[in-house]
């Protein structure tokens, strides 16, 4: 449950949020029946709060429902002083936070950790493709992504030289670091590798030993580097893996997320209405890749929330 008199900073606190149900509430009196009918297992509330004499009641009734109580004020705020602070943990809030960030800065508590990942776990290694439209497909993904997200890799199809560029938008606007991937890179989580070598593909090695990998092998389909190579290289990882293509020209990444599919992995393709061509991921959904065909603002929360999002909203059509 999130508690916030703000109802635009409420609201952006929870959007896009989808591998775990989040009740809202505006005043701590809003709280009681729906706390006591839903049974949050975590309460998030704002420090606007602590001035009011009702949270006590409020701390009261997580104890009694075994939920854990938190307050979030925006960063660089201090609060007020008050007794509550010494019974409630304090989450800083930086700019653009969801409550997935807020419950990362719960440091290692159990229920923090437990709504993070929600029923299916978060994927090991996530993989995007894109072509003709895809600089802004792909910034609308990442957005989405907490600063903690699972190691990502990403094909965009695009003139030499022009990556540092992207690089350097997406790392403005996005809590994630984004890189330009090199070869032996280890991947680590909170880092998204742009391919850029116009003379190597990007692939990626087993999980054994998580890292980028640059070859110089032919280019596929008249790119280099390609989607179908990264995907290809991936299928080691099965079903530790969420897959995205998104709009593009041609039909490079199709057979390599049919693969991927086959291997276990969640995949997902970029819908007609929202491509500015439904070439690539039309050509996937025509091969039989994907499990989910979704608009691009539902597509960034769907490759986090991998098999729970695949289980409860597939859409089943070409066009999502």
């Amino acid at each position: 449950m999130v508690a916030d008199p703000q109802a635009a900073r409420r609201r952006a606190l929870v959007k896009g949020v989808l591998h775990h149900e989040v009740i809202e509430a505006a005043s701590l009196t809003e709280i009681y029946p729906t706390a006591e009918e839903a049974e949050p297992d975590v309460l998030a509330m704002s420090a606007d709060f602590l001035a009011e004499p009702e949270l006590e009641g409020v701390i009261r009734l997580a104890d009694m429902i075994g939920a854990t109580a938190f307050l979030y004020v925006d960063e660089g705020n201090a609060p007020l002083r008050s007794p509550f602070l010494s019974r409630l943990r304090l989450v800083s809030m930086r700019p653009r936070d969801r409550i997935d960030d807020l419950l990362s800065g719960l440091a290692g508590s159990p229920a923090g950790k437990a709504l993070i990942q929600g029923e299916a776990r978060l994927p090991d290694l996530v993989l995007i493709g894109a072509s003709t439209g895809g600089i802004a497909a792909i910034e609308t993904v990442l957005m989405s992504f907490p600063a903690d997200c699972p190691p990502t890799l990403i094909v965009q199809h695009i003139r030499d030289g022009f990556v540092p560029g992207l690089v350097q938008r997406l790392n403005q606007r996005c809590r994630p670091r984004v890189v330009e991937a090199a070869h032996d890179l280890p991947l680590r989580r909170g880092t998204v590798c742009i391919a850029s070598d116009a003379n190597r593909h990007l692939t990626v090695s087993g999980p054994t030993s998580p890292r980028c990998v640059l070859v110089a092998t032919a280019p596929c389909q008249g790119h280099r580097p390609a989607v179908d190579p990264l995907f290809d290289s991936a299928l080691a990882w099965g079903d530790r893996v969420s897959a995205a293509l998104l709009t593009g020209m041609g039909t490079d990444g199709a057979q390599g997320l049919a693969a991927l599919r086959r291997a276990g992995a969640h995949t997902i393709a970029q819908d007609r209405g929202t491509s500015v061509v439904w070439g690539m991921p039309g050509a996937a959904v025509a091969a039989g890749a994907t499990e989910t065909v979704l608009p691009i603002d539902r597509i960034g929360p769907a490759l986090l929330a991998g098999r729970a999002w695949s289980r409860n909203a597939r859409t089943g059509g070409p066009g999502g």
